[in-house]
């Protein structure tokens, strides 16, 4: 009863967010500064790695073209995964706290048996924001497929203050950009020091395309965390409410 409840409800909310993300203005940015609309990239065998910190910008390139996608267990999983079939995805359930290296072998498997591309969250579930995990890499090697590293930013968005990894919502109607690199180049042996170079060159590239996003949206040189913010329910620039206390949530605009 709970697990069906679950689905239901993620089903609900990935009908809902079909039709904010329907309002967002998404742009693609490339390294070489060409700019296209998403559902305009031809979509191949390749894995996207993200932040958890974008997953909410994100979630939406499911609509473009159907994606494998790891998900957590449990009920929180039983959700996610309803909510994100309803947005084309195909979840891969696991965890790398638990079931690591199952998930690792259903993705793999999965992968290997379809053309769909991936997208995978590698700093995920604790963090910390924007370190990748080697995990990713080791998918890589296996299915033979390109990484590339994603970053988005928002003109306007909330941000989550007290999640870990201060994941923020697009406000609808905002520009989006979701800048995309180059390929990374696949380890030249699968020894352990080599896994860890290209697993530390990815956090590299999840940086850099973060920063690209955001200077495409005009916040260049923002820094996360360091721009004029508001409570949510007041005014961007508006004076925070007295007491001195974070607010849990922040809205942002440039």
């Amino acid at each position: 009863m709970i697990a069906a409840l679950a689905t239901a409800f993620g089903g609900l909310l990935g009908l809902l967010y079909r039709a904010y993300f329907a309002t967002l203005r998404v742009e693609g940015l490339f390294c070489d500064g060409r700019t296209m609309l998403p559902g305009a990239y031809g979509f191949g065998p390749e894995i996207y790695a993200l932040s958890e910190r974008d997953a909410l910008a994100l979630a939406g390139i499911g609509t473009y073209a159907p994606m494998a996608a790891l998900v957590t267990l449990g009920r929180d999983g039983d959700w996610a995964a309803a909510l994100l079939k309803r947005l084309r995805f195909r979840p891969v359930r696991g965890s790398s706290l638990r079931g690591g290296s199952q998930a690792l072998s259903e993705l793999v498997r999965s992968l290997q048996e379809s053309g769909t591309p991936a997208a995978i969250v590698v700093d995920g579930p604790l963090g910390p924001v924007g370190k990748a995990k080697p995990g990713t890499v080791v998918l890589g090697m296996r299915t033979r497929r390109p990484i590339r590293a994603l970053g988005a930013a928002a003109r306007r968005e909330i941000v989550f203050r007290k999640s870990w990894s201060r994941i923020f919502l697009p406000l609808p109607f905002t520009k989006v950009v979701i800048a995309c690199d180059d390929p990374l180049p696949q380890p030249a042996t699968p020894e352990p020091g080599e896994v860890v170079a290209r697993t530390d060159e990815l956090t590299g590239r999840l940086a850099l395309m973060r920063r690209r996003a955001l200077t495409a949206v005009g916040r260049c040189g923002e820094e996360d965390g360091k721009a004029a913010v508001a409570s949510a329910g007041f005014a961007a620039g508006a004076d925070p409410p007295a007491g001195g206390n974070e607010p849990a949530d922040e809205a942002r605009s440039a």
